[in-house]
């Protein structure tokens, strides 16, 4: 009877670890992906910064809140403004999600650019991390990076450290594995292949 007992004990142990290796290999581990509540804001007190350039905007050079204004399209992502007192600060930058670093560059209308690999709800989608001191950024091309994990600082603003726009963080968010870097696109219809960073940060 012990026998019988301790076997189907065994049996039992052996199926679950059985489960959880194929859980994981198939990707389905919830930790191991990232779900709305586990994003981290890309700044301190980044909601109250969204204030000139939201996600789906339509800019040109006359209706910009921003002067001068060099761009005209649908904005693909979202500003984050720094506050009064801040344009000689180190403002540190934060990982949204978790997700292997595919680019770390220049980038044409951004300065300092930041490219990663996330999965948001269970989604492939690349962040876009514009506007950044690229000096400051630490981190290599296919290193981890962790949720809140300090990517580096904002550029400063009117210098080539963000391609002589103002100081501010552009957050992207593109769905898919392809890498889209465009802060702008032509028609309203192409906004559907991103996604608004700020109703996703909400969630958090």
């Amino acid at each position: 009877m012990f026998k019988t007992i301790l076997s189907a004990v065994m049996l039992f142990i052996l199926v679950g670890i059985f489960l959880f290796f194929w859980q994981w290999r198939s990707g389905n581990i919830s930790e191991l992906r990232s779900s709305a509540a586990d994003l981290n804001l890309p700044l301190d007190d980044a909601l109250s910064r969204v204030t000139k350039k939201p996600f789906g905007i339509y800019i040109t050079p006359k209706n910009s809140p921003v002067s001068p204004e060099k761009f005209t399209g649908w904005h693909t992502g979202a500003d984050f403004e720094i506050f009064p007192g801040e344009e000689n600060k180190d403002i540190s930058v934060f990982a949204i999600c978790a997700g292997k670093l595919l680019v770390k560059e220049f980038g044409r209308g951004y300065g300092g650019m930041l490219v990663q690999a996330c999965d948001i709800n269970n989604q492939p989608v690349t962040v876009i991390y514009g506007h950044l001191k690229l000096e400051s950024i630490e981190l290599k091309i296919g290193d981890d990076l962790t949720v809140g994990s300090v990517i580096g600082i904002l550029g400063r603003g009117y210098t080539s450290e963000t391609d002589y726009e103002r100081k501010h963080l552009h957050l992207g968010i593109h769905k898919g594995s392809m890498i889209n870097t465009r802060g702008y696109v032509a028609t309203e219809s192409e906004l559907s292949n991103w996604v608004d960073p700020i109703s996703v940060l909400k969630n958090n």
